[in-house]
C-alpha cells in the first residue's frame, strides 16, 4: 500500500481514538464552587442580611428544602458572633455550594481555594455587568484565529515533507490530527453549547 494510504488509515484512528478521548474525558473548569465564588459570595450576603431568596435562587426546587433548613440553622449560630460567626458562614457556604453543584448535575469536590478568574469567565461576566458583549466576542475572535493559525501553520509546514521519509510522514500524521481535532472540537462546542445548567 501506498505510504499515503496507510499515513491515512493511521490519521484516522488516531482521529477517531481522539475524539472519543477527549469526549469521556471532558473537564470543565467551574467557578461556582470557589471561596470567592458567587454562589459563596451569595451565601455570605444572605446570611448577613437576613435574605433567604438571595442564596434560594442558586439551588433547584429540589435542593430548596435542605437548604432553607440548613440556612435557619446557620443563621440562629451566626448571630451569636465571634467564631461562632465565622463556622457558620463556613459551613453554610459549603452547603450552599454543595447543592448548587448538585443542582448542576457536577460533583462536589469541596470549597476550592479562591483564585482570579480565567481571562474568559471574567470578560464573560464583565459583559453581564457592562450590557456590552463586542469586547468579549472580540476577545474570543481574537483567540480562535490565533489558536487555528498555530496549528494550521504546523500542519502546512509538515505536510511540505511528509514524503521524504516515515519519520516525516508521522511528523505530518501528528500536525494533521492536532490541526483537524482542535477545528473539530471547537466546531463542535459552538453547536453545543453548555454543557449543563441548573436542574437540567
Amino acid at each position: 500500500m501506498h505510504i499515503n494510504g496507510i499515513l491515512r488509515k493511521i490519521a484516522c484512528l488516531m482521529i477517531f481514538s481522539l475524539v472519543l478521548l477527549a469526549l469521556g474525558s471532558a473537564n470543565v473548569w467551574g467557578h461556582c464552587n470557589r471561596e470567592n465564588g458567587p454562589v459563596a459570595k451569595d451565601a455570605r450576603e444572605a446570611l448577613e442580611n437576613e435574605d433567604f431568596q438571595k442564596i434560594a435562587i442558586w439551588v433547584s426546587k429540589v435542593q430548596a428544602d435542605e437548604l432553607r433548613t440548613k440556612y435557619k440553622e446557620c443563621l440562629n449560630v451566626y448571630k451569636k458572633g465571634g467564631k461562632s460567626r465565622k463556622l457558620a458562614e463556613s459551613y453554610f457556604v459549603e452547603t450552599a455550594i454543595r447543592l448548587h453543584r448538585k443542582s448542576e448535575g457536577m460533583a462536589f469536590t469541596g470549597v476550592k481555594p479562591a483564585s482570579p478568574l480565567p481571562p474568559d469567565i471574567a470578560k464573560a461576566e464583565k459583559a453581564l455587568k457592562t450590557g456590552e458583549l463586542n469586547p468579549l466576542t472580540e476577545f474570543l475572535s481574537q483567540e480562535i484565529e490565533q489558536k487555528t493559525e498555530k496549528w494550521f501553520r504546523n500542519a502546512m509546514q509538515a505536510k511540505k515533507h511528509k514524503e521524504e521519509n516515515l519519520e516525516k510522514g508521522r511528523e505530518w500524521v501528528d500536525a494533521y490530527v492536532k490541526y483537524v481535532i482542535y477545528i473539530h472540537g471547537l466546531y463542535q462546542k459552538i453547536q453545543a453549547g453548555p454543557k449543563h445548567g441548573m436542574g437540567e
